[in-house]
């Protein structure tokens, strides 16, 4: 009986698991969906969807700083670092080789911009319950990081919404 339940146990587990994708892959797989979702009129990308290719603390992040009333901390879409997208500038997508980063993996990325242009993100991802997840992204072309790991950036933007600043 024992042993049937661990069975079981081994068989479910084994159904769950994806096979194992490479870096690029997982982030060419996010960003060909999440860029179309930018295009759509309701512009929203599953909750669900962003966790299985984000790590939970870069959620949690972006959440903490979207429920700061007025805040200006995120002047475009971290992903993007863009305020709307056009569906045909996704065909410029292309991400280059991984590299190894501090226990996890960066690689550059390309994505269309108006009149035929591209702007190359840095995107850093590492292994989250088993899989490549995205936890930070960096725009190269414009040399420019959100703030989302500046605790003090964040600290002053929910002293400034507290006092109507």
């Amino acid at each position: 009986m024992r042993a049937a339940i661990v069975l079981c146990a081994c068989l479910l587990s084994a159904c769950s698991v994806r096979p194992d994708q490479s870096a690029p892959t997982r982030v060419h797989s996010f960003y060909s969906t999440y860029l179309m979702s930018l295009t759509s009129s309701d512009n929203e990308y599953s909750p669900s969807d962003l966790r299985e290719y984000v790590s939970a603390d870069t959620i949690k992040r972006l959440d903490d700083i979207e429920s700061i009333p007025e805040q200006d901390l995120l002047g475009s879409d971290y992903f993007a670092y863009a305020q709307d997208y056009d569906p045909s500038w996704v065909s410029a997508l292309n991400v280059g080789p991984a590299k190894s980063f501090m226990g996890g993996e960066v690689m550059p990325i390309w994505i269309g911009r108006e009149n035929g242009g591209k702007v190359e993100l840095q995107v850093f991802v590492r292994r989250e319950a088993g899989a490549w997840k995205i936890y930070r992204v960096r725009d190269v072309t414009d040399n420019y990081e959100h703030p989302i790991f500046n605790a003090g950036a964040i600290a002053r933007a929910k002293v400034a919404a507290e006092s109507g600043l």
